[in-house]
């Protein structure tokens, strides 16, 4: 990488993001914040973010938080939202515009737009406010999502924006991108956690909607010019959770060299009610969560393939 006075940023580059976590302690070194940026070109049945899936702006509805007062009902000008048995009162995404008045009038703060525009100077004076755990802790910060690289110009000047300022950067990718938005961006990158959901093809395809082809490629070639990985698996159970899926995924990691190593995210349903305030079936409902105790075998299993394996304790 260039010297950081080398460093030219475009401040005004723009990305979509739709949350940001300050004080996370679980994906990457020290104290970081999360940036989560929209758009992802998988569909996986277990993801836990939904609203991350669409580029485009979103209404989260929270029926917990809803009295049923209906003035959101009255007011849409779109005629737009309708009392549903299931889903509360349900926003027609086929009718909605986004103008947000259902938002802004509902006293209970049940509607929230999800989605903001904001340039790489905006973003960096967030991401600044914390310069000093980052530094103290030899934290910094986590790109994910939704997939970061769906936005590859706006997360190429992010990472870059941070390199100047001695930051620490890390970056949560399924990688199903062409290479040149990966190899662009690493040289602004200390450490990228690698989703790998499924070896089999087939299997990719039918619950993540893509091949893995083009992810596994991307692996193999990032191995060969960045020395920092790490490899992540979902647990799913009846996905991907048979002893061959596993190993197969273990045994091909085994041949990298610089993986440093496995993490293995155990199921769980926390996004569950995310689905529903999109008015969204949840797919998963009934497939119980999975303790992570139940996989201390996995470690053993690693073990034989020659790779280190670490249950995720988040």
């Amino acid at each position: 990488m260039s010297a950081k006075e080398d460093i030219i940023v475009d401040q005004k580059k723009r990305g979509k993001i739709f949350d940001i976590k300050r004080f996370a302690t679980g994906d990457g070194p020290g104290i970081r914040t999360l940036v989560f940026l929209k758009g992802c070109p998988l569909r996986c049945e277990w993801c836990a973010n939904p609203e991350s899936r669409e580029y485009i702006d979103q209404i989260m509805y929270y029926k917990n938080k809803c009295v049923g007062c209906g003035k959101c009902i009255d007011k849409c000008p779109e005629q737009a939202i309708y009392a549903d048995e299931k889903f509360g009162l349900k926003i027609d995404s086929e009718k909605c515009t986004l103008c947000g008045i259902c938002v802004e009038l509902c006293y209970y703060n049940a509607r929230e737009v999800i989605g903001e525009m904001l340039s790489v100077r905006e973003l960096m004076k967030k991401i600044l406010k914390d310069k000093e755990f980052y530094d103290s802790s030899g934290g910094g910060v986590t790109l994910t999502g939704g997939e970061p690289l769906f936005q590859a110009d706006f997360v190429l000047e992010l990472l870059k924006a941070c390199k100047k300022r001695n930051i620490n950067t890390a970056l949560e990718t399924c990688a199903y991108t062409k290479w040149d938005n990966i190899s662009r961006i690493l040289p602004y990158l200390d450490l990228v956690f690698y989703d790998i959901k499924h070896l089999d093809d087939t299997c990719h395809q039918k619950y993540t909607g893509v091949s893995n082809k083009v992810i596994i490629e991307n692996l193999e070639k990032m191995d060969q010019s960045f020395d920092n990985i790490i490899v992540r698996v979902p647990f799913i159970p009846g996905y991907n959770s048979q002893n061959k899926y596993q190993v197969d995924i273990y045994d091909f990691i085994a041949t990298m060299n610089n993986v440093k190593r496995i993490e293995v995210l155990p199921y769980h349903r926390l996004g569950m009610n995310k689905y529903f305030g999109l008015g969204k079936d949840y797919k998963l409902k009934d497939l119980e969560p999975v303790n992570k105790e139940e996989l201390t075998y996995l470690v053993e299993l690693g073990h034989k393939s020659g790779v280190e394996i670490q249950i995720d304790t988040e």
